[in-house]
């Protein structure tokens, strides 16, 4: 840096500064204090869900499966017109053997033989009356009727589902040359700024890039040029039953419509027990409940906030992701968060860091893992979606 010369009254300010009178170079820099960081990156999700071990055998696809019951209900696909109609056309055929009854609207019909989706029926049996019945009308089969000394007919065979995830490999480097990684800065006041970096990645980057993907991920294939990817909540056959309320605010009675819906799916010892949404869902939830609280003169604070509700299918624990409130603000899911495993391709492929052999005088470290989220139990969780995130429309709020 050149020397100045000036004139007149010298200020405080740099040279950069319109009026200023003091080279930048010259000015005592003082940074004192040094916070770690200011951000959120704590990962819920992954604190809450489980983890496995690495399988006896490797594989790209991780899969499970879950048996089937027969089906005992579908519907028609065709309107039935007359009383006299002994034909009728349903979703699915395979559903029913000769010999059932089955219940549309109030009239009880038995049937007397299938060919591929058309039955043939006896209609207003057991003394019900013979109706008309829209289309896509409800069947709900009660079971066989069979005559005395007839031989049995064929009953459904229902077999299970397999569902899966594909693994992902995340790597994550840092270079740093040797004087970089020995040269203090404010934030490195004591150098060793390469396994700075690797803490930060550790601690910081990779639990939360992996938490968006638990949020956000949707599996892929991948090939020979392309990676594969594991899916995460987003994944549509994760969840079964998925509510969209189009924009309208979120009430009480959609939750536990939800949950009812689950409930007669799976029964009290599969319920989810935990419902995962934004700060702002919870307090939206928080809010449907606060007129019920009640203080006296002695109580000298307030509490806004709800932590679990006690349900007809059970207490529902109250879980705030910040992330949500970014990524998926309109977004709640209920879950029993222990039904996912974190899981390693295999033996040593969990998070694991090292050093590159470099041929200069610097350092490239990296931090890798190779794993998936398995996800059964898809009956036993919910989504609702798509309501409505202006404070404005919850009186709670506003």
């Amino acid at each position: 840096m050149a020397a100045t010369t000036t004139s007149g009254s010298m200020n405080q300010y740099s040279t950069a500064v319109a009026g200023g009178t003091t080279p930048s170079d010259l000015f005592i820099r003082d940074v004192p204090d040094w916070t770690d960081k200011l951000q959120r990156t704590d990962v819920p999700l992954q604190k809450m869900f489980g983890s496995e071990g690495p399988p006896s055998m490797p594989m790209l696809k991780a899969e499970w499966g879950w048996g089937s019951p027969d089906p005992y209900s579908t519907t028609i696909t065709e309107a039935i017109v007359g009383a006299g109609d002994t034909t009728i056309t349903v979703a699915d055929g395979s559903y029913f053997q000769v010999g059932d009854r089955f219940l549309i609207d109030s009239e009880e019909l038995r049937c007397t033989g299938i060919s591929g989706n058309d039955l043939t029926v006896t209609r207003g049996y057991a003394g019900t009356t013979a109706a008309a019945h829209s289309d896509n009308a409800a069947v709900y089969i009660m079971g066989p009727a069979v005559v005395e000394s007839a031989d049995d007919a064929d009953s459904p065979f229902t077999q299970g589902e397999v569902d899966f995830n594909y693994h992902q490999i995340m790597s994550f480097t840092w270079s740093l040359s040797a004087r970089a990684d020995k040269v203090p800065t404010y934030e490195h006041r004591n150098a060793n700024r390469f396994n700075a970096e690797l803490k930060k990645k550790m601690e910081y980057t990779a639990p939360v890039r992996l938490e968006l993907t638990y949020l956000l991920g949707q599996r892929a294939l991948g090939t020979a040029s392309s990676p594969s990817a594991m899916g995460g909540l987003r994944q549509s056959s994760y969840i079964t039953t998925r509510n969209n309320l189009s924009s309208a605010i979120l009430t009480e009675t959609d939750l536990m419509d939800g949950l009812q819906t689950v409930h007669d799916r799976v029964g009290p010892s599969l319920m989810p027990d935990t419902v995962v949404c934004s700060p702002l869902t919870k307090r939206i939830i928080s809010s449907w409940y606060n007129d019920t609280r009640r203080s006296d003169m002695s109580d000298d604070k307030a509490k806004v906030n709800w932590t679990s509700v006690e349900t007809d299918f059970g207490t529902i624990k109250l879980v705030s992701h910040y992330l949500m409130s970014t990524v998926a603000n309109d977004k709640l899911y209920v879950i029993n968060p222990k039904d996912f495993k974190k899981r390693p391709l295999a033996t040593g492929f969990g998070w694991n860091t090292g050093e590159y052999a470099t041929q200069g005088w610097h350092r490239r470290g990296y931090l890798r893992y190779d794993g998936t989220l398995l996800a059964p139990y898809c009956d036993a969780r919910l989504e609702i979606y798509g309501y409505s995130t202006t404070k404005a429309d919850y009186s709670g709020l506003s």
